[in-house]
């Protein structure tokens, strides 16, 4: 195997990556590396099995409180030891009535404050806040570590000791905020808020991010800041294997505009219970809502939205049971009197994510989850649920892909690009070879291109996986088709992985799979491409695709060649 690796001009087999760039380790002159590019944010699934998404913090200074933060009966001292054992912390001081110190902030939908603060001589820290229009203020005690006071229900609210009697304060909303202060309390009430005289208490790292949780910890000075996978991060996803795969997919958008939070624009079915931020989700954070209904009637959620008439759409949820495996039913209706799909899970005690993939004859839709095991429509057979649910996405298209997060909108995730533009010396003169290792997860409308080597007829190669299931290998030079070879139909399934091999020069064209022989050509002239796209044709019809490994060797691999690299 080694003396095959030695011929190849590129491997680039899924490891190195940063912002716009996927890195090839050969040639090391960096030739062969991958320009990227996506231009929104996007999930993955990390070495640790979690979902991983963008993190963000959108306050500014975050913990330089003497600079666009405004005090008000108050004054900040910085220099004060931290919980995190630095000189970072800051002594906030009250000399009257409301006082605060004030930060500027305009964010909307599920969003969730956090700050790091221990009690001096006033154990009261107010979270006080222009929400929605409206002055709103939440108290906590930092002695007992528990809120005290608040008018305004928010979503979850939290404290967590992190040592040195230092705690994070973590409040949760759905809503507009337009802006933020950190106030004191006499007493632990609203009241204590607007009669305060004088006290202190240290604070440290204050975050705001979209979301029902706070994150780790991100320090921005004079703009948001964000980090995990942003624009234009390649994916290395860990779904199907212990190795990473590049994850390349097409533009899709999660026209659910509340994935993980259940209320407000969710409705309840009458027979449940919901507690969000309950458990550990597929993220590994605690922003899993808890689903419980019973066998004496319908329980669940559903929420109504616009779709067109016609068009396919897939539904993806995730669950886990709280106790032995339980059912779920998942899909959409119109009310209950035109019903347009729905299936019923088994779900275990481990994460699972469920499926789901309706037409629409309709332009309006309840998306739904709940605890009817059979029936039509709302009725039938209820049962007994108590469970973990998370990530409620609906697409246009035939199947599911990476989870997309919202807040209170729909989020469009764009699709991945993955191009070398100049080939140079990596692609010879009308000759070559191209290997690529990918598992199929799924086809696209017009199937897969995972190898696209040039542009237009004049000098291209590409591979096609179509809608039939079809393997199919193509050549063009001169403005012509000079080579086709293609599998049976149905030659693989979703899921499948695939070792695929085409080597190619003057009246000699051959493909593999899998160690196997597709089939030869000894008619055509071979084409000359200077440039290569992987998981990618030219429009956005064809793309996507987990890439396990890709190679180019700048000569025609014999046949004995091509089936040790495709065999399994």
């Amino acid at each position: 195997m080694a003396s095959i690796y030695d011929k190849a001009s590129l491997v680039m087999i899924p490891s190195g990556t940063k912002t716009s760039k996927i890195f090839s380790q050969k040639p090391v002159s960096g030739d062969g590396d991958f320009t990227f590019s996506r231009s929104t944010a996007a999930t993955r699934v990390n070495e640790g099995g979690a979902i991983e998404k963008e993190t963000q913090n959108l306050l500014l200074q975050s913990n330089t409180f003497d600079t666009t933060w405004r005090t008000a009966n108050s004054s900040v001292t910085s220099g004060q030891t931290g919980y995190d054992g630095t000189s970072n912390a800051w002594l906030l001081n009250g000399s009257g009535a409301f006082a605060r110190l004030i930060g500027d902030v305009s964010v909307s939908g599920v969003f969730t404050i956090s700050i790091h603060a221990k009690a001096n001589t006033t154990n009261y820290l107010d979270i006080n806040m222009l929400f929605n229009g409206v002055g709103k203020n939440v108290i906590f005690d930092l002695v007992n570590g528990v809120k005290t006071d608040e008018d305004t229900p928010p979503v979850a609210s939290k404290m967590t000791n992190v040592g040195n009697d230092w705690w994070r304060i973590e409040l949760t909303l759905n809503g507009t905020l337009g802006s933020l202060s950190i106030g004191m309390s006499t007493d632990g009430t609203i009241g204590g808020f607007i009669n305060f005289t004088s006290g202190s208490f240290y604070i440290q790292d204050a975050q705001l991010e979209q979301g029902l949780v706070a994150r780790d910890v991100i320090t921005t000075t004079t703009s948001a800041v964000e980090g995990g996978i942003t624009d234009n991060v390649p994916r290395l996803d860990y779904t199907d294997s212990s190795c990473p795969a590049l994850l390349l997919e097409p533009q899709r958008t999660n026209i659910n505009p509340y994935s993980e939070y259940f209320g407000t624009f969710w409705n309840g079915l009458g027979n449940e219970t919901i507690t969000s931020n309950y458990g550990i989700s597929p993220e590994g954070l605690s922003n899993a809502t808890r689903f419980q209904a019973t066998s004496a009637g319908r329980g669940g959620m559903y929420a109504s939205i616009a779709v067109n008439n016609g068009t396919t759409y897939t539904l993806s949820f995730y669950a886990k049971s709280l106790s032995g495996t339980q059912k779920l039913r998942v899909g959409a209706d119109n009310g209950c009197v035109n019903p347009q799909g729905a299936e019923t899970f088994e779900v275990t005690t481990e994460w699972q994510k469920f499926t789901k993939t309706i037409t629409s004859t309709q332009g309006g839709w309840n998306i739904f989850f709940d605890n009817v095991e059979s029936g039509s429509g709302c009725t039938g057979t209820y049962l007994n649920c108590d469970m973990l649910v998370y990530g409620y996405q609906v697409e246009a298209g035939s199947y599911a892909t990476s989870y997309i997060p919202t807040y209170g909108t729909s989020v469009t995730r764009n699709q991945d690009n993955s191009i070398i533009a100049d080939t140079g010396d990596i692609i010879a003169d009308a000759k070559g070879s191209f290997f690529i290792d990918i598992n199929v997860d799924f086809l696209d409308t017009n199937g897969l291109i995972p190898i696209t080597a040039g542009s237009g007829t004049a000098a291209l190669y590409y591979l096609w996986l179509q809608t039939g299931r079809v393997i199919r290998s193509e050549w063009y030079n001169g403005g012509g088709l000079q080579s086709a070879i293609a599998t049976s139909g149905g030659y693989f399934d979703i899921g499948d992985r695939l070792k695929i091999a085409a080597a190619y020069q003057n009246n000699d064209f051959v493909m593999y799979v899998n160690g196997t022989l597709i089939g030869t050509d000894t008619s055509g002239n071979a084409p000359s491409p200077t440039s290569l796209r992987i998981g990618q044709y030219n429009a956005s019809t064809y793309s996507g695709g987990a890439i396990n490994e890709f190679i180019a060797f700048p000569t025609r691999l014999s046949n004995e060649e091509l089936a040790t690299l495709t065999t399994i």
